[in-house]
């Protein structure tokens, strides 16, 4: 009988080392140095990021056409080192040399590494070109007095082109005065395209909206932006593209008045460059303060402190959208309207809002993630609900998280639920309810009880990617 208690023994502890070393194959921990960051994102990335580089330097665009290669490689090894020039000058160095890592790892020249990633998306380029001029993205912010009980929340949908996207955690620890952060953006980008970091700052980057009107909708600036303001006269390519300048954000700010102070030093001291189009920024910070914020390289043309929504004659404080998008079905703002006072985030993420047709296109659709900000604890309170593309099923995580599951940061869920076209309101509802009841409400009694809960939040995290994979199946 002593023997088979041992041997029962043995075999639980079998299985939990099983479990652990899956668990190990099956997530990501992008922390650390910048080079140890650079390497594993390399190592997990190697294909999705060769093929895109390949795509770029073999000249599927006009801008790249084959004849002007040779002299291309030397051009953009210039503006290789101007962007390492920028980089040391704004504190940045750690980005070179987690882009070298990555370089080193896939078996691709360093400066022309560097000047894919600092400049793939500079003069709509190679396979961007043609998708960005027909589709755009969208954020919007919502905060009291238009939410139920002042909750913070941070919406942005991209919708640029068919290329597969990684959503992780990031925490570079080998440089000064940088938070950790939740991004998302393509497999072989270190930019951002939105994001919310360990202080509570959410943020993203837009297109200018007089710049991207979507076919089959109809779009319109806010209210009150000066037309043409966006124009970059003349064009500008010698800086950072916005995606580079929002992880700049993410990493180097808590707040909305430290974005402000960030982003006229950068447009000053001629940092920034985006083609011949500028650039709408939004965010929004634990206090619950929204930014909207615009710039077109040479000065900033658009600042202004929690907007308000501008609706059919009316005005709605606490409610805002970089761009007004309306088809068929309605509009995005139709259901806050509707609820507002009582808006809470999942209502936000919900079809009516952040999944609504009128902002995405299922060709084009790349991602989408709604945040709810947590005031007391956003380091590790904060909700992330992260979707990939913007039409599939969101899923939650807490930002505490450490782990990401290498399935969201190699592109598997984002093809996964692109040609899957399952998603269900009811199934969302099911998703989120389990999310609350069985994974936040528990975490957020034991960290409030002093007790840490990192692993926790990282096995619920790797669970609920698991579930939504297995709806898509």
């Amino acid at each position: 009988m002593k023997r088979l208690i041992w041997l029962v023994v043995v075999l639980i502890l079998l299985s939990s080392v099983d479990l652990a070393l899956a668990n190990k194959e099956e997530v990501v921990i992008l922390e650390g140095t910048a080079e140890e960051v650079g390497r594993m994102w390399g190592e997990i990335n190697r294909d999705s990021i060769l093929e895109k580089y390949n795509l770029y330097m073999a000249g599927a665009d006009v801008f790249f056409s084959k004849e002007k290669l040779v002299g291309m490689e030397a051009e953009l090894k210039v503006f290789a080192e101007l962007s390492v020039d920028i980089a040391n000058a704004i504190g940045c160095s750690y980005w070179i040399e987690e882009l070298n890592a990555m370089a080193d790892e896939v078996g691709i020249e360093r400066d022309l590494f560097i000047s894919y990633n600092f400049g793939r998306y500079r003069n709509l380029a190679a396979f961007y070109a043609k998708e960005r001029i027909k589709e755009g993205c969208t954020s919007f912010a919502i905060t009291a007095p238009a939410t139920k009980d002042g909750q913070i929340i941070f919406n942005k949908t991209r919708d640029t082109g068919v290329d597969p996207q990684a959503a992780y955690f990031k925490d570079i620890t080998d440089a000064e005065n940088v938070y950790k952060f939740f991004g998302e953006m393509g497999t072989s980008d270190v930019g951002i395209s939105f994001f919310v970091n360990e202080k509570g700052l959410a943020g993203s980057a837009d297109v200018a909206a007089e710049q991207q009107p979507q076919r089959g909708t109809a779009d319109c600036p806010p209210p009150g932006e000066k037309p043409g303001g966006y124009i970059v006269d003349p064009p500008k390519y010698d800086g950072l593209m916005n995606h580079i300048t929002l992880r700049y954000f993410a990493e180097k700010c808590k707040n909305i008045e430290e974005v402000m102070e960030a982003h006229h030093f950068l447009v000053e001291n001629g940092y920034v460059a985006s083609g011949t189009g500028g650039t709408n920024y939004l965010f929004a910070d634990a206090d619950g303060n929204v930014l909207r914020i615009s710039d077109n390289c040479y000065t900033i043309f658009a600042e202004e402190v929690n907007p308000s929504l501008t609706y059919q004659g009316k005005t709605y404080p606490g409610i805002y959208f970089t761009v007004h998008r309306e088809n068929s079905y309605g509009s995005p703002e139709d259901a806050l309207v509707a609820n507002y006072g009582n808006i809470t985030v999942e209502l936000a993420d919900s079809e009516k809002v952040a999944k609504h047709p009128a902002k995405w296109k299922y060709r084009s659709s790349q991602s989408g993630f709604t945040v709810l900000i947590d005031p007391t604890h956003p380091e590790t309170l904060t909700s992330i609900f992260i979707a990939l593309p913007a039409y599939g099923y969101s899923i939650p995580v807490l930002m505490g998280a450490t782990e990401t599951p290498i399935s969201l940061l190699d592109g598997t869920v984002y093809w996964l639920q692109k040609e899957s076209y399952r998603y269900s309101e009811y199934h969302q509802t099911g998703i989120n309810n389990k999310w609350w009841l069985e994974h936040f409400i528990p975490i957020r009694d034991q960290l409030l009880e002093g007790k840490d809960a990192t692993e926790s939040i990282n096995k619920n995290f790797l669970e609920m990617v698991k579930l939504v994979m297995s709806m898509n199946k």
